[in-house]
């Protein structure tokens, strides 16, 4: 019998947030540069109380109408922990939300790259400018993907959105300071991707 995800327990909390917008207003508070990997522990206490208050909460971060990711406290990894949720809408109603997993991101990266060739050639630069660089999203799709139509604008920042709050989520899960890698896992699997490994050759390389 497969077991449920960690974060099923919370899916109709989180689904309730939402819906009724039970929720408080995060967006705009890290956006570039994003926090080096050390500071990033001390960034999300100031701002959203990550490891003073680890009473359920539900934070919109990223808000792109139909897409929008939300971080949820509390977890139990760290004592600084959180889940990130990305949700879907179709004419404003909720109609999709879950816990974006490697596999989820990884799928979107390949998709992304088939889409045109400035994505073929610049997607893995533009994660590089994300989690090693600290590059904030607008900057990067500015910089890489400027002529591209509006609907693929669109689609770039919102993987590239979700991507940086799951960098972020590793950074305070396994800082550089405990001589734990952090973000740097997450950089290496999109390395593993664009030298041809697929995500099961990935997983006995990097535990994740």
């Amino acid at each position: 019998m497969r077991r449920k995800p960690s974060w099923s327990k919370y899916e109709k909390l989180v689904n309730e947030a939402i819906v009724e917008k039970n929720y408080a207003n995060g967006v705009g508070v890290i956006v570039d540069p994003l926090p080096l990997p050390d500071d990033v522990r001390e960034v999300f206490e100031q701002h959203f109380k990550v490891h003073s208050d680890r009473s359920f909460r539900v934070i919109l971060v990223e808000d792109y109408a139909d897409y929008k990711v939300f971080i949820q406290i509390p977890d139990g990894k760290s004592e600084y922990d959180f889940y990130v949720w990305r949700a879907k809408f179709r004419d404003e109603q909720l109609v999709d939300v879950k816990v974006p997993t490697h596999d989820d991101l990884a799928a979107q990266y390949t998709e992304l790259k088939s889409k045109h060739r400035d994505l073929e050639e610049y997607l893995i630069n533009a994660v590089i400018k994300l989690i090693r660089d600290r590059w904030g999203v607008p900057r990067i799709v500015a910089n890489y993907f400027n002529s591209l139509s509006e609907e693929l604008k669109s689609e770039v920042g919102k993987f590239l959105s979700t991507l940086k709050w799951i960098a972020l989520q590793e950074d305070i899960n396994y800082p550089l300071k405990e001589k734990k890698m952090g973000s740097k896992y997450t950089l290496a699997l999109y390395a593993l991707l664009e030298a041809g490994f697929t995500m099961s050759e990935i997983r006995r390389v990097i535990k994740f």
